[in-house]
């Protein structure tokens, strides 16, 4: 049995050698091919390095060029900045000259007309503020947008910071405010455009905004607060008014509060009150202060116009059929001319001296709910998403 086991294996052993064979060939054709492979990888790995190092130069020559592009578009703006404050100065010093000179037509005797809208907002213009010649619009789109009204009144940048309606916006000390539905006030950088900080302490709506050197004041619910205008930390609040806050002004040492059914007016000193004017017409929507009326306007469609200098003096102006949103003065050649916009859609022009309308002006197709006025232009935002220029 063991000698024909033994033979068994003699007479396979052929077969199981060229197997063997096989197998070492196929070992050797699978190393000869993982060597291949694996210079292969080695070549695609140095290529990637190359490609690696290409990146980044690629990327350091882009970063150096943004760099270099920023700092242009910085150095434009300022310079751009600085060239629009002169000629602003420039444009007010000499219509003072010819002011003195008797060169400068009597406003009352000109017809304002439309010389064009502003498109852009997809939403109504709730506040403008003006700085040279720059206008800021701020929209229920929850955007801010930067007009140019020297050369084309085209909209040069669009700012965005706030997720509710823009209620107010206020420029000061090279800054430009706005406050919004939010109940968050963004602070920007006029020459760059930026949003550098933002306050979010109010716990309403803030709907109105004011500033002098010092403080950044803010109307929403039943308080003003009063902000350090360095730190944006809070310095004081105004409270225990009986309503909204929609009209606030600030003149000298003064400031006049706009609520329901009243004026208060404050000693920004002290934050004491000083006078309270009763008011007919329920809420005050709007403000403006001379240095001889407080003139405000109410939700049931009057202009009230209040001396400043004895508190028995009250004049009534009827014309609007709407709550007037908005007021703005212009003054030339020693006449005042009052603007008040309103829900009835219209923009009315009134003589301050004999306190008669002297025009209507009625292109909008929504409630005017803003007046920027200034450079013998009136610019009014409404509820139709457009601005419109009136000269």
């Amino acid at each position: 049995f063991h000698f024909m086991h033994v033979v068994t294996i003699i007479s396979e052993r052929p077969n199981i050698l060229g197997k063997i064979c096989k197998c070492q060939h196929l070992v050797t054709m699978l190393t000869i091919q993982v060597a291949n492979q694996t210079r292969h990888i080695k070549e695609q790995s140095k290529q990637i390095k190359e490609l690696r190092k290409t990146v980044k130069l690629i990327e350091q020559e882009n970063t150096l060029r943004d760099k270099k592009v920023e700092e242009m578009q910085t150095k434009f703006n300022n310079a751009l900045s600085e060239t629009r404050v002169t000629l602003s100065e420039m444009s007010n010093e000499m219509n003072n000259i010819q002011a003195q000179l008797g060169m400068v037509g009597d406003i009352q005797q000109h017809v304002f007309k439309c010389k064009g809208t502003f498109v852009g907002h997809e939403g109504p213009i709730w506040s403008m503020a003006s700085f040279g010649d720059l206008l800021f619009s701020g929209s229920g789109d929850h955007s801010i947008k930067v007009w140019d009204t020297l050369a084309n009144f085209s909209c040069v940048k669009s700012l965005h910071g706030h997720e509710g309606m823009v209620l107010a916006l206020c420029v000061s000390s090279g800054r430009l405010y706005s406050s919004a539905s939010d109940n968050r006030i963004c602070v920007w950088d006029l020459q760059t455009y930026r949003l550098v900080d933002s306050i979010m302490e109010h716990r309403n709506p803030v709907c109105t905004l004011a500033a002098d050197q010092k403080y950044l004041f803010s109307g929403s619910l039943r308080l003003i607060n009063v902000w350090d205008k360095e730190t944006l930390k809070l310095f004081h609040t105004i409270g225990d008014l009986n309503h909204w806050v929609r009209a606030l002004v600030i003149k000298s040492t003064k400031m006049y509060i706009g609520i329901y059914q009243a004026i208060k007016i404050f000693d920004i000193s002290t934050f004491e009150t000083e006078r309270i004017i009763d008011i007919n017409g329920g809420s005050v929507y709007s403000m403006v202060v001379t240095d001889s009326w407080i003139i405000c306007g109410t939700y049931e469609q009057g202009i009230q116009l209040h001396s400043n200098v004895n508190p028995t003096i009250c004049h009534v102006l009827t014309g609007h059929t709407g709550t007037v949103y908005c007021l703005g003065l212009y003054t030339s050649g020693g006449h005042t001319r009052l603007f008040s916009g309103a829900n009835d859609r219209t923009i009315k022009v009134w003589n301050v001296d004999k306190k008669i309308p002297s025009q209507t002006l009625d292109r909008h197709q929504g409630s005017v709910c803003c007046l920027v006025v200034g450079k013998g232009k009136i610019f009014s935002g409404a509820m139709d998403s457009t601005i419109k220029v009136w000269q």
